[in-house]
């Protein structure tokens, strides 16, 4: 009986070494550029969690039938579909030709997750780019404050963007499903205008020689195809009506002050994070001021979109 209990035992035991528990697999994401959304539910529909870059490895706890996995990232538990999974052990898929998708049957999952692009703001710049993930390395240029670029991955505390590396710390991430192409170009728009800060004021100016507030936004418009009114009254007349809350990068800003007949006496530029670019004075030419400054918050008359 000994030996029989004894062979049992053994056999007990090699049968528990060949079975591996499915919450000790790992998944890597396998979306090349974009990211995948960790949600609270198995469905698109479900709250986002956070935002996984390619290339991050999850523990997969669960395997649904819909094709969903339940997974767990930095103690955070959710969802993620299958199709940009990679389990332990398994080849990520190659490229082929797309293939006619099947007619949907009565009763199947919701579709899966698709990867979207998503992007970091800068929330306190000017904010340096470095070659490598770590201040150690070489500085390769800068961000400015509220300016939003799409990051390739997180790193050890760093995003990998396609000029370099920024800190996490100082950058927060921006939903791509919430950025239009509107506000990219708007985006761009501001970054352009933010290469004259510095730059002298000049009454009259139109160019980077020197600009008076007006000739500064009509110049930046003009290098993107716009044409804008010349006077800060005029501008008010171009594009259409943003309140202050509502203003994203690109918009004009225009202000009035004192006794002027004249509906506008300033204009300048949102770059975001409640800044703008201007022509402000002969004595301190081209600068950055924020809109929660009395002077500029007592003033406002209105933002305008051009794009």
């Amino acid at each position: 009986m000994k030996h029989i209990a004894a062979r049992l035992t053994a056999a007990l035991l090699l049968v528990s070494t060949l079975i591996t528990p499915v919450f000790a697999l790992t998944g890597t994401v396998n979306t090349g550029s974009d990211v995948l959304r960790l949600r609270a539910e198995a469905s698109t529909e479900g709250e986002i969690l956070k935002n996984l870059a390619n290339g991050v490895q999850v523990e997969v706890l669960n395997t649904l039938e819909s094709g969903w996995h339940q997974v767990s990232y930095e103690g955070i538990q959710g969802y993620v579909s299958g199709k940009y999974l990679v389990l332990e052990g398994e080849a990520a898929p190659a490229a082929e030709a797309p293939a006619a998708a099947p007619a949907p049957l009565a009763g199947d999952a919701a579709p899966a997750e698709e990867p979207v692009k998503t992007y970091i703001q800068v929330v306190d710049g000017p904010l340096n780019v470095r070659t490598g993930p770590g201040t150690d390395y070489d500085r390769a240029g800068s961000l400015a404050t509220g300016r939003i670029v799409e990051f390739q991955s997180l790193e050890e505390g760093w995003y990998k963007i396609d000029t370099g590396y920024v800190s996490a710390e100082y950058v927060k991430e921006v939903d791509g499903s919430q950025i239009n192409a509107s506000a990219l170009k708007g985006q761009e728009i501001a970054n352009y205008a933010l290469q004259f800060v510095g730059c002298r004021y000049v009454h009259g100016g139109t160019s980077p020689k020197g600009f008076d507030c007006s000739g500064l936004t009509t110049y930046v418009y003009k290098q993107f195809g716009y044409t804008l009114n010349r006077t800060c009254t005029g501008q008010l007349k171009n594009g259409q009506p943003v309140s202050m809350s509502e203003l994203q990068p690109g918009d004009i800003v225009i202000f009035k002050k004192g006794n002027s007949k004249e509906a506008a006496t300033h204009v300048g530029l949102y770059i975001g994070n409640n800044q703008f670019v201007h022509a402000s004075t002969p004595k301190v030419g081209v600068i950055i001021s924020s809109m929660s400054s009395a002077y500029y918050t007592t003033g406002f008359v209105g933002g305008r979109r051009i794009v």
